[in-house]
């Protein structure tokens, strides 16, 4: 009797002694020193007014650069075209599909304006004695 007694206080000690420890560490992290500052140096704030397009730069204080991004440069405007109006023919092609395939037709449940309620007080009044 003794011996689990023993061994039960003992598991008891080490596992609150552990909690502790964990709190202490989870404190001094939140507590601790800030992340270090990034390796770049900041731009200054703009000192004098905005030119009118200004929306257009994406300027996070860092390095700013242009919201429209013109990397694929490779790519000419007939071939973007045909892209675009390919991508536009799937979703088109799709949709028909879906449309010529009826699936309301196809559907195993009962649709909803099959109404098989009955009216058990009709049903009383018709009943056969």
């Amino acid at each position: 009797m003794s011996f689990a007694l023993a061994a039960t206080t003992l598991a008891r000690r080490s596992t609150a002694k552990s909690a502790a420890a964990a709190v202490q560490k989870s404190t001094v992290r939140a507590l601790g020193a800030s992340p270090p500052t990034p390796p770049f140096a900041r731009n200054l704030a703009p000192g004098e007014k905005l030119v009118e397009d200004h929306e257009l730069v994406w300027d996070d204080g860092v390095a700013p650069e242009l919201t429209i991004d013109f990397d694929a440069q490779h790519v000419s405007t007939g071939e973007g075209l045909a892209w675009f109006l390919g991508g536009l023919g799937f979703f088109t092609g799709l949709y028909q599909l879906c449309k010529f395939a009826n699936v309301e037709a196809n559907n195993p449940a009962v649709s909803r304006n099959a109404d098989i309620v009955v009216d058990l007080k009709d049903y009383r009044k018709n009943a056969q004695p």
